[in-house]
């Protein structure tokens, strides 16, 4: 069994042989995790469960709507918080106590290497980075498991990516993630395992931006192996419980994609999708833009925060753009402070937000107008995705934004 198979197999209901693509896998959940956006959904706010399976393994975040946008939502999540205290959750993080999900579930240990997660949001194949499965449902489903701590799966087939050699400068995790796209594209129903000596050279951002981005590809589940690194990263966060998994020897894969990350340069996702539209910077030309934009669960990270400051640190941004910067949890948040980074974006005359979703949801925090054109690290680009319909929305690394924001027009490599 593969990585994903056996992680599956482990936390099967009833005893089973193997698990295998096209078995559907009964399963229990480690942990289900209940984002502010499930206010906004009638059949839970109205009728939730009694009582969950376990309180210890329920979470509840704020992360989409912080500070709330409206009335309306201020009123939706006010009951989510009497949820708290009727269910005796203990992991509940209101606004400006946490951060995005997906990322905050990472430094609280609650991503333990061959654990299983569900989630309410889409992007929770980020948990992959952690050698942990990790599902976005549906709230019905989300109901379900929290009254009952199980789900089912149908088991998809797997698509193995190696990685060799290490990230060239200037280009970025996200790159990465482009050039896989452009190989892969859409892989309904299919999951990713990562595996190559180019592993070892990623830093946990790293392999969360890319297995964070795999919904994009409309994978299942995205995971990566457990390593040094990993381990090191679990005993900084004073996880010692649990139970790391490897693929078997005779594991079976649907395909193999080798990627050399030295030959990796600065993407882009060109506006309206992703798959099957990516292009290098250097074949674009000039696109001049009027907003740019950092965050996200995939690029809201400290390493791309400190990119965004070694960009700018002694420049202005272009009189033209306006660039918003959100870091994806507190503790982001308050280490770019301690370092620097947020003053330097500041006298940059860019705008850094509290840690939130924010700009990537198209709610608040920097909605878009008719005819912006945007440069954003955040995951989708779909029309109407930031905001406006009418505006065109190009993805890229925060590098890339930053440069592009110093510059006026999407740009990749702060020497040409």
């Amino acid at each position: 069994m593969n990585i994903i198979e056996k992680i599956l197999f482990n936390h099967s209901v009833e005893p089973v042989k193997t698990i295998s693509p096209g078995d559907i896998a009964t399963v229990n959940v480690d942990r289900a995790i209940i984002v502010d956006m499930a206010a906004l959904h009638p059949e839970f706010v109205d009728n939730p469960p009694l009582k969950p399976f376990d309180p210890d393994k329920i979470s509840l975040v704020f992360d989409h709507y912080v500070p709330a946008p409206s009335i309306e939502i201020a009123n939706r999540v006010n009951r989510l918080r009497k949820l708290v205290s009727r269910w005796g959750i203990r992991d509940f993080y209101d606004t400006g106590r946490g951060g995005i999900s997906h990322v905050l579930g990472g430094e609280l240990g609650w991503f333990r290497p061959g654990s299983l997660v569900a989630n309410t949001d889409s992007h929770t194949v980020a948990t992959g980075a952690f050698n942990t499965l990790g599902r976005g449902l549906g709230t019905p489903e989300l109901m379900n498991i929290i009254a009952t701590g199980k789900t089912w799966f149908i088991v998809g087939e797997t698509v193995k990516v190696k990685f060799s050699n290490r990230m060239r400068k200037g280009s970025s995790a996200k790159d990465v993630f482009f050039n896989l796209a452009s190989i892969t594209g859409d892989i309904p129903g299919k999951n990713v395992e990562f595996a190559g000596s180019g592993i070892k050279s990623m830093g946990m951002d790293e392999r969360s931006s890319i297995s964070t981005m795999c919904a994009e590809l409309s994978a299942e589940f995205a995971v990566f192996p457990f390593d040094g690194i990993l381990k090191e990263y679990m005993e900084n966060a004073g996880v010692s419980r649990y139970k790391a998994v490897e693929p078997d020897n005779d594991a079976a894969y649907a395909d193999e994609v080798e990627i050399d990350m030295a030959s990796v340069e600065p993407m882009v996702a060109m506006p309206d999708r992703i798959i099957n539209n990516i292009k290098p910077v250097s074949e674009l030309g000039r696109v001049n833009i009027d907003v740019a934009v950092v965050g996200s669960c995939a690029n809201g990270r400290l390493s791309d925060i400190r990119d965004v400051a070694e960009v700018l640190r002694g420049k202005k941004i272009d009189r033209n753009v306006r660039l918003t910067v959100t870091p994806a949890s507190r503790k982001i948040y308050e280490e770019a402070n301690r370092l620097g980074y947020i003053n330097t974006i500041v006298e940059a005359n860019g705008l850094v937000t509290n840690p939130t979703c924010g700009a990537c949801l198209g709610g608040h925090m920097g909605v878009v107008a008719d005819d912006d054109t945007v440069i954003s690290s955040t995951t989708r680009n779909f029309r109407g995705r930031m905001g406006s319909s009418k505006a065109h929305i190009y993805l890229g690394s925060a590098r890339t934004v930053a440069i592009s924001a110093l510059n006026g027009y999407i740009k990749g490599d702060l020497n040409e």
